[in-house]
Protein backbone atom coordinates (compact mmCIF):
# COMPACT_ATOMS: atom_id res chain seq x y z
CA UNK A 1 0.00 0.00 0.00
CA UNK A 2 3.06 2.55 0.48
CA UNK A 3 4.73 3.76 -2.68
CA UNK A 4 6.49 6.76 -2.50
CA UNK A 5 8.33 8.10 0.92
CA UNK A 6 10.73 10.37 2.33
CA UNK A 7 12.42 9.52 5.59
CA UNK A 8 15.55 11.06 7.32
CA UNK A 9 18.01 9.96 9.96
CA UNK A 10 20.22 12.42 12.06
CA UNK A 11 23.35 10.42 11.84
CA UNK A 12 25.23 10.60 15.27
CA UNK A 13 28.59 9.54 13.72
CA UNK A 14 28.34 10.68 10.09
CA UNK A 15 31.51 8.74 8.01
CA UNK A 16 34.61 10.32 8.37
CA UNK A 17 34.52 10.89 4.17
CA UNK A 18 31.82 13.33 4.62
CA UNK A 19 33.09 15.29 7.51
CA UNK A 20 36.24 15.39 5.78
CA UNK A 21 34.16 16.01 2.06
CA UNK A 22 36.30 13.82 0.02
CA UNK A 23 36.01 14.28 -3.76
CA UNK A 24 36.36 10.83 -4.42
CA UNK A 25 33.56 7.59 -4.11
CA UNK A 26 33.46 5.52 -1.22
CA UNK A 27 32.24 2.72 0.59
CA UNK A 28 29.57 2.96 3.62
CA UNK A 29 27.38 0.37 4.93
CA UNK A 30 27.79 -1.64 2.00
CA UNK A 31 27.05 0.97 -0.73
CA UNK A 32 29.08 3.17 -2.82
CA UNK A 33 28.51 6.95 -2.33
CA UNK A 34 29.32 8.96 -5.37
CA UNK A 35 30.06 12.79 -4.54
CA UNK A 36 27.68 15.43 -5.62
CA UNK A 37 29.77 18.89 -6.64
CA UNK A 38 28.27 22.31 -6.04
CA UNK A 39 28.91 24.41 -9.26
CA UNK A 40 31.35 26.45 -7.49
CA UNK A 41 33.45 23.11 -7.57
CA UNK A 42 32.87 21.65 -3.68
CA UNK A 43 31.42 18.98 -2.18
CA UNK A 44 27.35 19.40 -1.85
CA UNK A 45 26.51 15.85 -0.98
CA UNK A 46 26.88 12.44 -1.47
CA UNK A 47 24.64 9.78 -2.87
CA UNK A 48 23.40 6.10 -4.07
CA UNK A 49 20.93 4.68 -6.18
CA UNK A 50 19.86 1.07 -5.35
CA UNK A 51 16.59 -0.26 -6.59
CA UNK A 52 14.25 3.22 -7.39
CA UNK A 53 15.32 4.01 -3.97
CA UNK A 54 17.61 7.29 -3.71
CA UNK A 55 19.94 7.91 -0.60
CA UNK A 56 21.81 11.09 -0.04
CA UNK A 57 24.36 12.28 2.22
CA UNK A 58 24.37 16.07 3.60
CA UNK A 59 26.66 16.52 6.76
CA UNK A 60 24.67 14.31 9.44
CA UNK A 61 21.55 14.06 7.48
CA UNK A 62 21.04 10.45 5.52
CA UNK A 63 17.58 10.93 3.63
CA UNK A 64 16.02 8.38 2.08
CA UNK A 65 13.63 8.96 -0.85
CA UNK A 66 11.03 7.32 -4.04
CA UNK A 67 9.36 4.18 -3.37
CA UNK A 68 9.13 1.41 -1.14
CA UNK A 69 6.92 -0.99 -3.28
CA UNK A 70 9.22 -0.96 -6.10
CA UNK A 71 12.31 -1.50 -4.06
CA UNK A 72 11.12 -4.42 -2.51
CA UNK A 73 9.20 -5.65 -5.58
CA UNK A 74 10.28 -4.19 -8.75
CA UNK A 75 6.57 -2.53 -9.63
CA UNK A 76 3.79 -0.76 -7.69
CA UNK A 77 0.81 -2.01 -9.80
CA UNK A 78 0.40 -5.29 -7.36
CA UNK A 79 -0.32 -5.46 -4.17
CA UNK A 80 2.17 -4.16 -1.53
CA UNK A 81 0.20 -5.92 1.62
CA UNK A 82 1.29 -5.02 5.48
CA UNK A 83 3.72 -8.13 5.46
CA UNK A 84 5.78 -7.51 1.87
CA UNK A 85 5.62 -3.77 4.42
CA UNK A 86 7.41 -5.47 7.30
CA UNK A 87 9.89 -7.47 4.98
CA UNK A 88 10.79 -4.67 2.64
CA UNK A 89 11.63 -2.29 5.78
CA UNK A 90 13.50 -4.80 7.07
CA UNK A 91 15.49 -5.13 4.03
CA UNK A 92 16.21 -1.64 3.95
CA UNK A 93 17.15 -1.31 7.58
CA UNK A 94 19.54 -4.51 7.36
CA UNK A 95 21.78 -2.07 4.67
CA UNK A 96 22.95 -0.06 7.75
CA UNK A 97 25.02 -0.85 10.83
CA UNK A 98 22.55 1.39 12.70
CA UNK A 99 18.53 1.15 12.88
CA UNK A 100 16.86 3.25 10.35
CA UNK A 101 13.47 2.36 12.22
CA UNK A 102 14.02 5.66 14.68
CA UNK A 103 14.24 7.42 11.11
CA UNK A 104 11.79 10.38 10.68
CA UNK A 105 8.59 10.03 8.17
CA UNK A 106 8.73 13.72 6.10
CA UNK A 107 5.81 12.40 3.41
CA UNK A 108 4.76 9.19 2.56
CA UNK A 109 1.68 8.25 -0.09
CA UNK A 110 -0.48 5.05 0.27
CA UNK A 111 -2.16 3.67 -2.69
CA UNK A 112 -4.53 1.00 -4.54
CA UNK A 113 -4.26 -0.26 -8.09
CA UNK A 114 -7.42 -1.84 -9.53
CA UNK A 115 -9.07 -3.41 -12.88
CA UNK A 116 -11.14 -1.05 -14.11
CA UNK A 117 -11.03 1.98 -16.82
CA UNK A 118 -10.43 5.66 -17.03
CA UNK A 119 -14.21 6.31 -18.27
CA UNK A 120 -15.38 5.28 -14.77
CA UNK A 121 -13.05 6.15 -12.22
CA UNK A 122 -10.60 9.64 -12.71
CA UNK A 123 -12.72 10.80 -15.88
CA UNK A 124 -15.67 11.76 -13.14
CA UNK A 125 -14.13 13.17 -10.70
CA UNK A 126 -15.89 16.51 -10.41
CA UNK A 127 -14.45 18.48 -6.68
CA UNK A 128 -12.75 17.49 -3.73
CA UNK A 129 -13.45 20.18 -0.94
CA UNK A 130 -14.04 22.39 -3.18
CA UNK A 131 -11.29 22.63 -5.41
CA UNK A 132 -11.35 21.16 -9.24
CA UNK A 133 -8.90 18.58 -10.83
CA UNK A 134 -5.86 18.65 -12.34
CA UNK A 135 -5.21 16.82 -15.30
CA UNK A 136 -2.10 14.50 -15.58
CA UNK A 137 -0.76 14.40 -19.03
CA UNK A 138 2.24 13.09 -20.88
CA UNK A 139 2.51 14.63 -24.63
CA UNK A 140 -0.94 14.71 -25.91
CA UNK A 141 -2.63 11.92 -23.41
CA UNK A 142 -4.46 12.67 -20.71
CA UNK A 143 -4.04 9.67 -18.45
CA UNK A 144 -5.12 10.93 -14.76
CA UNK A 145 -6.41 13.63 -12.45
CA UNK A 146 -5.14 14.79 -9.19
CA UNK A 147 -5.85 17.16 -6.88
CA UNK A 148 -3.00 18.76 -5.26
CA UNK A 149 -2.55 21.15 -2.21
CA UNK A 150 0.29 21.92 -0.08
CA UNK A 151 0.67 19.31 2.12
CA UNK A 152 -1.08 16.61 0.03
CA UNK A 153 -2.01 15.15 -3.64
CA UNK A 154 -4.46 12.99 -4.48
CA UNK A 155 -4.00 11.01 -7.83
CA UNK A 156 -6.16 8.67 -10.00
CA UNK A 157 -4.73 7.70 -13.41
CA UNK A 158 -4.15 4.98 -15.90
CA UNK A 159 -1.45 2.55 -14.25
CA UNK A 160 -1.60 0.62 -17.42
CA UNK A 161 -0.63 3.30 -19.87
CA UNK A 162 1.41 5.07 -17.18
CA UNK A 163 3.63 1.81 -16.46
CA UNK A 164 4.13 1.39 -20.43
CA UNK A 165 5.48 5.01 -21.01
CA UNK A 166 7.32 5.07 -17.88
CA UNK A 167 8.71 1.61 -17.60
CA UNK A 168 7.88 0.01 -20.67
CA UNK A 169 6.30 -3.05 -19.79
CA UNK A 170 3.03 -4.29 -20.97
CA UNK A 171 -0.19 -5.31 -18.37
CA UNK A 172 -2.40 -7.27 -20.10
CA UNK A 173 -5.21 -5.07 -18.45
CA UNK A 174 -6.50 -1.82 -17.57
CA UNK A 175 -5.57 -0.98 -14.46
CA UNK A 176 -6.37 2.58 -12.48
CA UNK A 177 -4.04 3.52 -9.66
CA UNK A 178 -5.82 5.61 -6.65
CA UNK A 179 -2.97 7.35 -4.34
CA UNK A 180 -2.59 10.00 -1.29
CA UNK A 181 0.50 11.20 -1.11
CA UNK A 182 0.60 13.64 2.30
CA UNK A 183 3.46 15.59 4.42
CA UNK A 184 3.90 14.61 7.80
CA UNK A 185 1.67 17.65 8.86
CA UNK A 186 -1.33 16.66 6.79
CA UNK A 187 -1.50 12.78 8.27
CA UNK A 188 -0.37 14.15 11.97
CA UNK A 189 -1.40 18.10 12.10
CA UNK A 190 -4.98 17.67 12.69
CA UNK A 191 -7.80 16.09 15.46
CA UNK A 192 -7.71 12.74 14.06
CA UNK A 193 -4.22 12.53 14.52
CA UNK A 194 -2.60 9.56 12.90
CA UNK A 195 0.78 9.79 14.54
CA UNK A 196 2.88 8.89 11.46
CA UNK A 197 6.38 10.50 12.82
CA UNK A 198 8.97 7.57 12.57
CA UNK A 199 9.67 4.69 10.28
CA UNK A 200 8.16 2.39 13.22
CA UNK A 201 5.17 3.95 12.57
CA UNK A 202 4.88 2.56 9.18
CA UNK A 203 5.02 -1.25 10.14
CA UNK A 204 2.90 -0.46 13.12
CA UNK A 205 -0.84 -2.04 12.08
CA UNK A 206 -2.46 0.12 14.19
CA UNK A 207 -1.41 3.27 12.19
CA UNK A 208 -1.23 0.95 8.60
CA UNK A 209 -4.74 0.39 9.19
CA UNK A 210 -5.42 4.03 9.82
CA UNK A 211 -3.50 5.24 7.09
CA UNK A 212 -5.49 1.93 4.46
CA UNK A 213 -8.89 4.13 6.33
CA UNK A 214 -7.59 7.42 5.25
CA UNK A 215 -7.47 6.39 1.71
CA UNK A 216 -10.91 5.16 1.80
CA UNK A 217 -11.88 8.38 3.37
CA UNK A 218 -10.49 10.48 0.46
CA UNK A 219 -12.04 8.53 -1.94
CA UNK A 220 -15.42 8.66 -0.92
CA UNK A 221 -15.05 12.65 -0.17
CA UNK A 222 -14.23 13.17 -4.08
CA UNK A 223 -17.56 14.17 -5.74
CA UNK A 224 -18.11 11.77 -8.98
CA UNK A 225 -20.09 12.90 -12.07
CA UNK A 226 -23.35 10.82 -12.01
CA UNK A 227 -24.94 9.36 -15.37
CA UNK A 228 -27.13 11.80 -15.89
CA UNK A 229 -30.76 11.69 -17.90
CA UNK A 230 -31.00 15.14 -18.67
CA UNK A 231 -34.75 14.64 -20.19
CA UNK A 232 -35.70 14.69 -16.46
CA UNK A 233 -34.06 17.70 -15.28
CA UNK A 234 -35.37 21.67 -15.60
CA UNK A 235 -33.37 23.82 -17.33
CA UNK A 236 -32.09 25.90 -14.61
CA UNK A 237 -30.57 22.41 -13.24
CA UNK A 238 -29.31 21.65 -16.49
CA UNK A 239 -27.35 24.89 -16.61
CA UNK A 240 -26.27 24.86 -12.49
CA UNK A 241 -24.46 21.15 -13.66
CA UNK A 242 -22.71 23.07 -16.36
CA UNK A 243 -21.48 26.06 -13.92
CA UNK A 244 -20.22 23.71 -11.36
CA UNK A 245 -18.33 21.28 -14.02
CA UNK A 246 -16.49 23.64 -15.81
CA UNK A 247 -13.68 25.03 -13.85
CA UNK A 248 -13.59 28.64 -14.98
CA UNK A 249 -16.81 29.58 -13.95
CA UNK A 250 -16.56 27.36 -10.94
CA UNK A 251 -13.54 29.17 -9.96
CA UNK A 252 -15.13 33.04 -11.22
CA UNK A 253 -18.24 32.01 -8.96
CA UNK A 254 -16.33 31.30 -6.38
CA UNK A 255 -14.40 34.25 -6.33
CA UNK A 256 -16.33 36.92 -6.95
CA UNK A 257 -19.95 36.11 -5.75
CA UNK A 258 -19.35 34.06 -2.87
CA UNK A 259 -22.73 33.88 -1.42
CA UNK A 260 -24.43 32.58 -4.45
CA UNK A 261 -21.76 30.39 -4.87
CA UNK A 262 -22.37 29.08 -1.35
CA UNK A 263 -26.31 28.46 -2.35
CA UNK A 264 -25.36 27.12 -5.05
CA UNK A 265 -23.06 24.51 -3.89
CA UNK A 266 -25.94 23.45 -1.52
CA UNK A 267 -28.42 23.35 -4.32
CA UNK A 268 -25.67 21.00 -6.58
CA UNK A 269 -24.72 18.84 -3.71
CA UNK A 270 -29.07 17.96 -3.41
CA UNK A 271 -29.07 17.52 -7.49
CA UNK A 272 -26.03 15.40 -7.64
CA UNK A 273 -27.50 13.24 -4.60
CA UNK A 274 -30.97 13.03 -6.01
CA UNK A 275 -29.80 11.98 -10.17
CA UNK A 276 -26.89 10.15 -9.31
CA UNK A 277 -26.75 6.46 -10.84
CA UNK A 278 -24.61 4.78 -7.45
CA UNK A 279 -24.45 1.01 -9.19
CA UNK A 280 -21.36 1.62 -10.97
CA UNK A 281 -19.80 3.84 -8.07
CA UNK A 282 -20.08 1.59 -5.53
CA UNK A 283 -18.63 -1.08 -7.77
CA UNK A 284 -15.95 0.74 -8.06
CA UNK A 285 -15.64 1.48 -4.44
CA UNK A 286 -15.93 -1.86 -3.70
CA UNK A 287 -13.10 -3.16 -5.89
CA UNK A 288 -11.09 -0.11 -4.19
CA UNK A 289 -12.25 -1.10 -0.60
CA UNK A 290 -11.32 -4.92 -1.49
CA UNK A 291 -7.86 -4.20 -2.42
CA UNK A 292 -7.23 -2.02 0.63
CA UNK A 293 -8.65 -4.80 2.83
CA UNK A 294 -6.38 -7.27 1.21
CA UNK A 295 -3.46 -5.33 1.90
CA UNK A 296 -3.96 -5.19 5.49
CA UNK A 297 -4.67 -8.61 6.39
CA UNK A 298 -1.68 -9.87 4.15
Amino acid sequence: MYDTTKIVKYLKEPPKEVINQVREPFFWNNMLWLPRFHPNGFVNSYYVKLENLYFSLRGSELTITNSLQKFYMGNNYEAFTFSDVQKAVKQLDNFFNFSIYDSEVKNTSVAVVIKENEDNTFNNWLEYKGNKPFIMRKNAKVYGAHFKSTDYNIKGYDKTYQTKTVDNITLKENFIRFELEGKARYFNNRKDNLGIYKVSDLVDKTKFDALANELLKVYDTIKKQPIIEYQNLLPKEIRLLATMSNKDCFNGLRKHHKETFKKDRIVYAKLLKRIEDSSLENEIRTKIKNQISYCQNN
